[in-house]
């Protein structure tokens, strides 16, 4: 029995390009095929094309007019229908009369729409929620039920915490009823992050896993699957295993007797999936889309269900979906369709849908909007955008009374002039305010009534509500669904040619929406407009307020002026290099070291481009040095120790040649000391410190020099200090403790100078509570105790006051986390327990906050899973046995998400194989001989795998020989046994 039409149909509203769509009959009638055809196809169907081609549309066609399924008898019918008749087919699919098909539901999940709070679309997390929120709407009727995936979900929500949106806001209608008697534990504290604080406030984590033990019984989840997502790794092997629980429930769902025959998955915009740039590399470019590829391979395409995506590029050849390293989608399951320029046929059923039936007009018509119009009439490709002007200038002149002829389209431009010609010959026809409206929109990136009522006020034209009715109804105006509701853009063709000509009525639009959205606040839009302006002056300043902003840890405005970024008029190699340079500091604080080494790179192909016609410009050999000194900090974080080394002495030689051109130049100067800085900072990585102390002492020299010329430069003074603490840590090291402790003074006493000149510079608070830090080390390591936590507090008071000033600051956030570790442990060897926990938990606390803003930022996880590992021993000490495998748990996830980031890295090996021993030691006291076995064998998994890249480790070798003997000990207790 037909299902009732009410259920699936959706309002079109007032889309009129997609009313006036022009059948892509040969997509129409293979997508129809998947729907109709007795046996389901087991493809994902892919189409790809260059942007403006309409995929976008022909998926809006797809969802509106053609999710029907027709009888057996009927489609049999239509299938057997040759090629050349695809037109009849897909004719008949759209217009089929409602009680001659069953409805089939439809979800579409467009990854280009702009991310508003947890509505995420590209997100492995809430972009996976969103889709199944969408597809609960979709199957209301059958009453599809996720119970494992939900769970998941729950389970990954109560113990991250981070959400700031209602339960309600997240899950489906029918899930929140399903689990009313758990929603009462919220009722008081609605938002995520407020309940999962106050759940883990009752007995530790006793409050969450009696809510997720409720959670289980409502959702009707077994007790196996229950504790195999609890076991899992929340950062690492649950965020990564959701895809393939979702399409698991899914799939039971369309398995099930009350299910639909087919279901349509529609994904739009994949290419939105790399962000605002398109040129990662290897690992990095994978992982952009790796959920989305994890969840199409889970899905059973034999149940019924039928994916379809729209993506620039071919997924077999471009996007090279067959070969991803992980995850991968083979070549046969994938059905890419190439949306090309229209046909012949399909531009004359536009026109007929326009009301321009005349044959020799459309005829003509079609000829001059193809962009191969030498060619044999089946063989035309016509440009869909030239072919809507063109409509436009027909119907244009059709309201004035006049029936243009197909000899007024004779004449066929060059393709590079036909928006040109064809754009002044529509306007000629409409009325001045509308004219003087399409050229001063043409100026925004999007635009809605509002603005375009704003916009004609500062420039002058008439706006009214029916000139904005025939401005939006031209075929050159899009909907801007990206920007929400009600928000259009002129095409890029059109912009473009007001652009090349600098239009006056587009010029003065500039400059109002420059001023409009500076006092909005959006300093990313009214930089685009500045430098439309005056290209030097725009990109000047974006690449100010970019640095800027990112001193002060304000990711969220980076954010927005990335993603203006990419429309920025660049003209000069100079100015290119310092903006790739910004870009590459914005990733590399976020731990996105492939994306950061890619903008360093190119930043110094950029200044290696500009002294080619310059080669003494003193600012681009600075700048080539800093960013030089910028990769080679990047590297060391890569622990691609070489390659530092390599790039600091590229940078020391810049910035050598530039002080031979100009031997008084301060920047240069400081820029040299902080590489010699950093340079050290390797050689006392690979223990070679006498080269260390050495290349410390010369940036100190160099920078002296400096401030002979210049007494009162801060950021040199802030150097000093750096390269003066630095020197402290290398003595320190060598047992040289008092010679430390005065480098330390010297550090410390240098900064304050610095901060008189600056007090509210974060960069010189941050080096304090460095050299504070530092000092409190070694008084502890000299038994100094009161000294110690002397400087141990003034060094967190000093890097509080630089929080104040930039709350996000990873710098501060980092280094106060680590001085909090140190304290909490000088604290329990003072027996000083209780203070002990606070300082631990607290800098728990600082790391959970940084890793939400950089979630693979690795020396933070390294960090945080040091300072759960000492709290565990502390807990252990203090026979809190529970909390102590909690914390050590806890732990070896933050090491796994390491792991899962860089499977060599050492440190996190040998840091993960330490905490598993401690936690084997905890269980076999406890008589958990089964789980201390357990962990042992990954322990010395872990030891092994270290060994295998640094042989020469003694304290990894004689932890491994601990290890074995546990192990010798367990092989003895087994045979007595």
């Amino acid at each position: 029995m037909p299902i009732d039409d009410e259920d699936f149909q959706t309002e079109i509203s007032d889309d009129r390009k997609l009313q006036l769509f022009t059948d892509r009959h040969e997509f129409t009638r293979r997508f129809a095929s998947y729907l109709n055809d007795d046996q389901p196809r087991e493809q994902i169907l892919y189409f790809f094309g260059d942007g403006g081609n309409g995929k976008s549309l022909l998926l809006k066609h797809l969802e509106y007019h053609c999710c029907k399924r027709f009888s057996p008898q009927v489609w049999q019918q239509w299938r057997a229908l040759p090629e050349s008749r695809a037109a009849e087919v897909a004719n008949f699919v759209r217009n089929a009369a409602p009680k001659t098909y069953t409805p089939i539901p439809v979800v579409r999940h467009d990854f280009g729409l702009i991310p508003i709070k947890e509505d995420k679309p590209q997100d492995r997390f809430y972009g996976l929620l969103m889709l199944r929120r969408n597809v609960a709407t979709a199957t209301k009727k059958y009453k599809f039920k996720f119970p494992n995936y939900d769970f998941a979900c729950f389970w990954y929500l109560l113990n991250k915490g981070e959400s700031n949106a209602t339960l309600a806001q997240l899950f489906p209608d029918d899930v929140m009823e399903l689990l009313t008697p758990v929603m009462e534990t919220f009722a008081e504290f609605p938002v995520v992050a407020q309940a999962v604080a106050v759940l883990k406030g009752i007995d530790k984590l006793g409050g969450i896993k009696r809510a997720m033990k409720l959670i289980q019984n409502r959702l009707g989840v077994s007790d196996e699957t229950a504790d195999e997502i609890r076991r899992k790794d929340i950062d690492t092997e649950l965020i990564d295993s959701l895809p393939k629980l979702f399409a698991g429930d899914l799939n039971a769902a369309m398995a099930g007797r009350n299910k639909p025959d087919r279901l349509v998955m529609l994904f739009d915009t994949h290419e939105k999936m790399w962000d605002e740039k398109r040129n990662s590399q290897g690992a990095t470019f994978w992982y952009q889309d790796e959920w989305f590829r994890r969840l199409l391979r889970a899905l059973d395409y034999k149940l019924g269900i039928v994916v379809a995506v729209a993506g620039r590029e071919c997924p077999v050849t471009q996007l090279r979906w067959p070969n991803a390293p992980r995850f991968p989608i083979p070549a046969d399951y994938i059905d890419k369709q190439l949306v090309w320029h229209l046909s012949p046929a399909d531009a004359r059923d536009y026109l007929h849908k326009v009301e321009i039936d005349k044959v020799d007009l459309a005829d003509a018509v079609i000829k001059y909007a193809s962009v191969n119009p030498d060619e044999s009439w089946e063989n035309l490709q016509i440009h869909p955008f030239y072919l809507g002007l063109c409509a436009d200038v027909v119907l244009a002149e059709r309201r004035r009374g006049i029936e243009l002829l197909s000899s007024d389209f004779a004449r066929i431009p060059k393709l590079e002039n036909k928006t040109a010609e064809l754009t002044d010959r529509l306007l000629l026809y409409v009325d001045r305010e509308v004219r003087s409206a399409v050229h001063s929109l043409s100026a925004c990136r999007a635009f809605d009534e509002d603005l375009y009522v704003k916009l004609g006020a500062g420039c002058h034209f008439q706006a009214s509500s029916a000139n904005f009715e025939v401005l939006t109804g031209f075929s050159f105006v899009w909907k801007s669904e990206k920007r929400g509701d009600n928000w259009y853009r002129i095409h890029d063709l059109l912009r473009r040619l007001d652009a090349e000509r600098d239009n006056p009525k587009t010029r003065r639009a500039h400059k109002f929406l420059e001023r409009h959205y500076w006092e909005v606040g959006d300093m990313a839009e009214s930089i685009f407009h500045a430098n439309r302006l005056d290209w030097e002056r725009g990109a000047s300043q974006w690449e100010q307020v970019f640095n800027g902003v990112l001193n002060k840890s304000r990711y969220e405005v980076c954010k927005s002026l990335l993603g203006v970024r990419e429309e920025l008029w660049i003209k000069s190699d100079y100015l290119l290099g310092l903006i790739s340079r910004a870009e590459g500091f914005y990733y590399y604080l976020l731990a996105r070291y492939a994306e950061a080494k890619q903008e360093y790179l190119e930043a110094v192909a950029a200044y290696d481009r500009a002294l080619i016609t310059n080669p003494d410009d003193l600012n681009t050999l600075n700048s080539k040095g800093f960013v030089l000194l910028n990769l080679g900090r990047l590297q060391i974080s890569l622990e691609e120790f070489e390659a530092a080394k390599q790039s600091f002495s590229d940078a020391i030689a810049t910035c050598n040649l530039a002080l031979l051109i100009s031997p008084d130049y301060i920047n240069l100067f400081n820029t040299k000391g902080l590489v010699l800085n950093f340079l050290g900072d390797v050689q006392t990585r690979l223990r070679e410190f006498e080269a260390a102390k050495q290349s410390y002492s010369e940036a100190i020299a160099v920078l002296n020099s400096a401030l002979l010329i210049a007494p009162d430069a801060n950021y040199v003074l802030n150097s000093k200090g750096l390269a003066l603490q630095s020197l402290g840590d290398v003595q320190a090291r060598l047992s040289e403790f008092e010679t430390a402790k005065q480098y330390y003074s010297e550090a410390i006493a240098v900064l304050n100078s610095a901060l008189l000149i600056v007090p509210d510079d974060t960069t010189p608070l941050n080096n304090k509570g460095n050299a504070l830090h530092s000092l409190g080390d070694l008084q502890a390591q000299l038994s100094e105790f009161e000294a110690a936590k002397q400087s141990y507090s003034e060094a967190i008071a000093t890097l509080n006051y630089a929080l104040q000033l930039a709350p996000d600051d990873s710098r501060c956030l980092r280094n106060k986390g680590n001085t909090l570790i140190d304290m909490g442990s000088l604290q329990a060897q003072l027996s000083e327990f209780e203070a002990a926990k606070q300082s631990y938990s607290e800098a728990i606390a600082i790391y959970n906050s940084f890793l939400l803003i950089a979630p693979d930022f690795i020396p933070a996880l390294n960090i945080k899973g040091n300072a759960l590992q000492s709290l565990g021993e502390l807990q252990a000490q203090l026979s809190e046995f529970e909390a102590a495998k909690q914390s050590y748990s806890e732990a070896i996830s933050a090491f796994n998400s390491v792991l899962l980031i860089t499977p060599d890295h050492i440190a996190a090996l040998n840091n993960k194989g330490g905490v598993l021993l401690r936690l084997s030691i905890l269980q076999l006291q406890l008589s958990e001989k089964q789980e201390a076995l357990k962990n042992c064998e990954e322990a010395l998994e872990m030891m092994n795998r270290s060994l295998a890249i640094a042989p020469n480790d003694n304290s990894v070798y004689n932890r491994r020989n601990l290890l074995k003997k546990i192990l010798d000990d367990f092989g003895e207790d087994t045979v007595s046994s």
